[in-house]
Protein backbone atom coordinates (compact mmCIF):
# COMPACT_ATOMS: atom_id res chain seq x y z
CA UNK A 1 0.00 0.00 0.00
CA UNK A 2 1.61 3.20 -0.96
CA UNK A 3 0.61 6.72 0.67
CA UNK A 4 -0.16 10.05 -1.41
CA UNK A 5 2.11 13.27 -1.14
CA UNK A 6 0.88 15.71 0.90
CA UNK A 7 0.79 18.45 -1.59
CA UNK A 8 -0.49 21.50 -0.86
CA UNK A 9 -3.73 23.43 0.26
CA UNK A 10 -6.60 23.08 -2.00
CA UNK A 11 -6.70 25.62 -4.30
CA UNK A 12 -9.93 26.65 -2.54
CA UNK A 13 -8.79 27.47 0.74
CA UNK A 14 -8.74 30.80 1.22
CA UNK A 15 -4.67 32.08 1.21
CA UNK A 16 -4.16 34.84 4.23
CA UNK A 17 -4.20 33.26 7.88
CA UNK A 18 -5.08 36.71 8.60
CA UNK A 19 -8.47 37.27 6.90
CA UNK A 20 -10.39 33.88 8.21
CA UNK A 21 -10.27 31.53 10.67
CA UNK A 22 -9.78 28.20 10.38
CA UNK A 23 -12.14 25.06 11.21
CA UNK A 24 -11.30 21.41 10.60
CA UNK A 25 -14.02 18.60 10.93
CA UNK A 26 -12.49 15.06 11.57
CA UNK A 27 -13.96 11.58 11.38
CA UNK A 28 -12.86 9.11 14.07
CA UNK A 29 -12.36 6.14 12.82
CA UNK A 30 -9.96 5.05 10.36
CA UNK A 31 -8.89 8.50 10.87
CA UNK A 32 -7.70 9.04 14.28
CA UNK A 33 -8.68 6.26 15.78
CA UNK A 34 -7.14 2.82 15.29
CA UNK A 35 -10.13 0.24 15.94
CA UNK A 36 -8.93 -2.55 14.89
CA UNK A 37 -8.15 -4.82 18.32
CA UNK A 38 -11.53 -3.12 19.25
CA UNK A 39 -13.39 -4.70 16.17
CA UNK A 40 -10.98 -8.32 16.36
CA UNK A 41 -11.76 -8.80 20.17
CA UNK A 42 -15.69 -7.94 19.63
CA UNK A 43 -15.19 -10.61 17.18
CA UNK A 44 -13.39 -13.05 19.29
CA UNK A 45 -15.71 -12.62 22.28
CA UNK A 46 -18.79 -12.82 20.63
CA UNK A 47 -17.56 -16.52 18.70
CA UNK A 48 -17.34 -17.62 22.47
CA UNK A 49 -20.21 -16.26 23.24
CA UNK A 50 -21.79 -18.30 21.14
CA UNK A 51 -19.59 -21.43 21.55
CA UNK A 52 -18.22 -20.96 17.86
CA UNK A 53 -14.65 -21.18 16.38
CA UNK A 54 -13.44 -17.93 14.92
CA UNK A 55 -12.26 -17.22 11.69
CA UNK A 56 -8.45 -16.28 11.56
CA UNK A 57 -7.60 -12.41 12.21
CA UNK A 58 -6.85 -11.79 8.80
CA UNK A 59 -9.99 -12.58 7.52
CA UNK A 60 -12.02 -10.78 10.34
CA UNK A 61 -9.83 -7.37 9.86
CA UNK A 62 -10.62 -8.05 6.14
CA UNK A 63 -13.02 -5.97 3.79
CA UNK A 64 -15.38 -9.03 2.68
CA UNK A 65 -15.93 -9.90 6.58
CA UNK A 66 -16.93 -6.17 7.57
CA UNK A 67 -19.27 -6.08 4.27
CA UNK A 68 -20.62 -9.20 5.14
CA UNK A 69 -21.49 -7.89 8.91
CA UNK A 70 -23.14 -4.16 6.97
CA UNK A 71 -25.16 -6.06 4.44
CA UNK A 72 -26.86 -7.99 7.51
CA UNK A 73 -25.43 -11.81 5.85
CA UNK A 74 -23.07 -12.29 8.61
CA UNK A 75 -24.28 -14.76 11.41
CA UNK A 76 -22.23 -15.89 13.97
CA UNK A 77 -24.43 -19.11 16.13
CA UNK A 78 -27.82 -17.41 16.96
CA UNK A 79 -26.79 -13.60 16.70
CA UNK A 80 -26.83 -11.69 13.61
CA UNK A 81 -23.60 -9.49 14.23
CA UNK A 82 -25.19 -6.69 12.46
CA UNK A 83 -27.52 -6.47 15.55
CA UNK A 84 -24.88 -6.25 17.90
CA UNK A 85 -21.86 -4.46 15.80
CA UNK A 86 -22.74 -0.98 17.93
CA UNK A 87 -21.16 -2.87 20.93
CA UNK A 88 -17.73 -2.20 19.20
CA UNK A 89 -17.81 1.69 20.06
CA UNK A 90 -19.86 1.29 23.29
CA UNK A 91 -17.81 -1.69 24.70
CA UNK A 92 -14.67 -2.12 23.18
CA UNK A 93 -13.60 1.61 22.74
CA UNK A 94 -10.70 0.74 26.23
CA UNK A 95 -9.12 -1.19 23.57
CA UNK A 96 -8.79 1.25 20.97
CA UNK A 97 -6.17 3.49 19.96
CA UNK A 98 -5.03 6.62 18.46
CA UNK A 99 -2.98 6.11 15.59
CA UNK A 100 0.73 7.38 15.95
CA UNK A 101 1.29 11.60 15.67
CA UNK A 102 -1.90 12.15 16.32
CA UNK A 103 -1.51 13.72 19.76
CA UNK A 104 1.19 15.40 18.55
CA UNK A 105 -0.71 17.00 15.68
CA UNK A 106 -3.89 17.67 17.89
CA UNK A 107 -1.73 19.94 20.04
CA UNK A 108 -0.16 21.64 17.43
CA UNK A 109 -3.33 22.56 15.36
CA UNK A 110 -5.51 23.58 18.64
CA UNK A 111 -2.19 25.36 20.09
CA UNK A 112 -2.13 27.93 16.75
CA UNK A 113 -5.92 28.28 17.03
CA UNK A 114 -7.32 26.00 15.00
CA UNK A 115 -10.99 25.09 16.03
CA UNK A 116 -11.67 21.25 16.09
CA UNK A 117 -14.47 18.87 16.02
CA UNK A 118 -15.00 15.32 15.99
CA UNK A 119 -17.86 13.81 14.06
CA UNK A 120 -18.86 10.49 13.75
CA UNK A 121 -21.86 8.43 11.89
CA UNK A 122 -21.38 5.69 14.32
CA UNK A 123 -22.37 5.28 17.84
CA UNK A 124 -20.08 6.05 20.90
CA UNK A 125 -19.79 10.02 22.23
CA UNK A 126 -19.25 9.03 25.86
CA UNK A 127 -16.60 6.33 24.94
CA UNK A 128 -14.96 8.42 22.92
CA UNK A 129 -14.52 11.45 25.46
CA UNK A 130 -13.22 9.12 27.78
CA UNK A 131 -10.58 8.04 25.19
CA UNK A 132 -9.81 11.80 24.36
CA UNK A 133 -9.13 12.36 28.06
CA UNK A 134 -7.11 9.27 28.14
CA UNK A 135 -4.96 10.58 25.43
CA UNK A 136 -4.56 14.00 27.48
CA UNK A 137 -6.58 15.81 24.08
CA UNK A 138 -9.86 16.25 25.11
CA UNK A 139 -9.46 20.00 25.50
CA UNK A 140 -8.18 20.29 21.82
CA UNK A 141 -11.67 19.73 20.59
CA UNK A 142 -14.98 21.65 20.61
CA UNK A 143 -17.45 19.54 19.56
CA UNK A 144 -17.48 15.50 19.65
CA UNK A 145 -20.43 14.05 17.92
CA UNK A 146 -21.66 11.01 16.79
CA UNK A 147 -24.77 9.32 16.17
CA UNK A 148 -26.21 9.55 20.18
CA UNK A 149 -26.62 12.97 19.75
CA UNK A 150 -28.85 12.85 17.04
CA UNK A 151 -32.06 13.23 18.87
CA UNK A 152 -34.16 10.52 16.28
CA UNK A 153 -32.87 9.05 13.01
CA UNK A 154 -35.14 9.30 10.76
CA UNK A 155 -36.41 6.15 9.05
CA UNK A 156 -34.67 5.62 5.81
CA UNK A 157 -32.07 8.00 6.46
CA UNK A 158 -28.58 7.25 5.43
CA UNK A 159 -25.01 7.55 7.84
CA UNK A 160 -23.86 10.27 4.68
CA UNK A 161 -27.27 12.30 5.91
CA UNK A 162 -26.58 11.93 9.79
CA UNK A 163 -23.06 12.95 9.25
CA UNK A 164 -23.99 15.59 7.33
CA UNK A 165 -26.47 16.64 9.90
CA UNK A 166 -23.58 16.56 12.63
CA UNK A 167 -21.33 18.49 10.83
CA UNK A 168 -23.83 21.52 10.74
CA UNK A 169 -23.99 20.95 14.08
CA UNK A 170 -20.49 21.18 14.81
CA UNK A 171 -20.12 24.17 12.28
CA UNK A 172 -22.77 26.18 14.20
CA UNK A 173 -21.64 24.56 17.98
CA UNK A 174 -17.78 26.11 17.30
CA UNK A 175 -18.79 29.22 15.25
CA UNK A 176 -17.81 29.01 12.23
CA UNK A 177 -18.61 31.38 9.98
CA UNK A 178 -18.83 32.14 5.87
CA UNK A 179 -15.65 32.88 4.41
CA UNK A 180 -13.91 31.13 7.32
CA UNK A 181 -11.75 28.21 5.81
CA UNK A 182 -13.00 24.53 6.34
CA UNK A 183 -10.86 21.33 6.36
CA UNK A 184 -12.92 17.51 5.90
CA UNK A 185 -10.38 14.71 6.73
CA UNK A 186 -11.47 11.13 6.77
CA UNK A 187 -10.64 7.73 5.60
CA UNK A 188 -13.88 6.71 3.27
CA UNK A 189 -15.79 7.59 0.64
CA UNK A 190 -18.27 8.90 2.84
CA UNK A 191 -16.03 11.41 4.26
CA UNK A 192 -15.05 12.73 0.84
CA UNK A 193 -18.63 13.16 0.02
CA UNK A 194 -19.24 15.37 2.87
CA UNK A 195 -16.69 17.28 2.40
CA UNK A 196 -18.20 18.43 -0.99
CA UNK A 197 -21.24 18.55 0.36
CA UNK A 198 -20.24 21.50 2.99
CA UNK A 199 -17.79 23.19 0.42
CA UNK A 200 -15.01 22.32 2.32
CA UNK A 201 -10.92 21.76 1.23
CA UNK A 202 -10.96 17.57 1.53
CA UNK A 203 -8.08 15.63 3.24
CA UNK A 204 -8.26 11.95 2.83
CA UNK A 205 -5.43 9.40 5.01
CA UNK A 206 -4.74 5.87 3.92
CA UNK A 207 -5.09 5.06 7.30
CA UNK A 208 -8.47 2.88 8.00
CA UNK A 209 -10.11 2.32 4.71
CA UNK A 210 -8.33 5.05 3.48
CA UNK A 211 -5.85 2.02 1.30
CA UNK A 212 -8.78 1.89 -1.54
CA UNK A 213 -9.33 5.58 -1.32
CA UNK A 214 -9.73 7.42 -4.90
CA UNK A 215 -6.40 9.57 -6.09
CA UNK A 216 -6.29 12.59 -4.91
CA UNK A 217 -7.39 15.14 -7.29
CA UNK A 218 -9.66 13.35 -9.59
CA UNK A 219 -13.69 13.41 -8.76
CA UNK A 220 -13.99 10.68 -6.75
CA UNK A 221 -10.70 11.65 -4.41
CA UNK A 222 -9.51 13.63 -1.67
CA UNK A 223 -7.85 17.36 -2.85
CA UNK A 224 -4.99 16.19 -0.43
CA UNK A 225 -4.37 12.36 0.44
CA UNK A 226 -1.91 12.05 3.06
CA UNK A 227 -0.27 8.85 4.61
CA UNK A 228 -1.89 9.61 8.08
CA UNK A 229 -3.56 12.03 9.70
CA UNK A 230 -0.11 12.58 11.71
CA UNK A 231 1.24 14.90 9.11
CA UNK A 232 -2.27 17.45 8.95
CA UNK A 233 -0.86 20.06 10.97
CA UNK A 234 1.69 20.54 8.60
CA UNK A 235 -0.74 20.73 5.85
CA UNK A 236 -3.37 23.59 7.84
CA UNK A 237 -0.33 25.13 9.09
CA UNK A 238 1.53 25.40 5.68
CA UNK A 239 -2.10 27.00 4.32
CA UNK A 240 -2.51 29.77 7.17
Amino acid sequence: MTGGGGGSAPSGAPRSGAESRTTVILDRDGTLLDFYEMFHRFVLDLHEEQGATPPPREEILGFAYWSAITSGKLHIGSVRVLDRVDEVARRYMPHGKLYPGVVEMLTALSGAGVRLALVSSWVGTDPTVTLLERYEVRHCFGPVLTRDDLAARSEGASDADSKVELARRALEEIGHRPGDRLYVVGDTASDIALGRRLSAAVVGVRTGNGGSMAAQGTPEGPDVLLPSAAELDTLVLGGQ
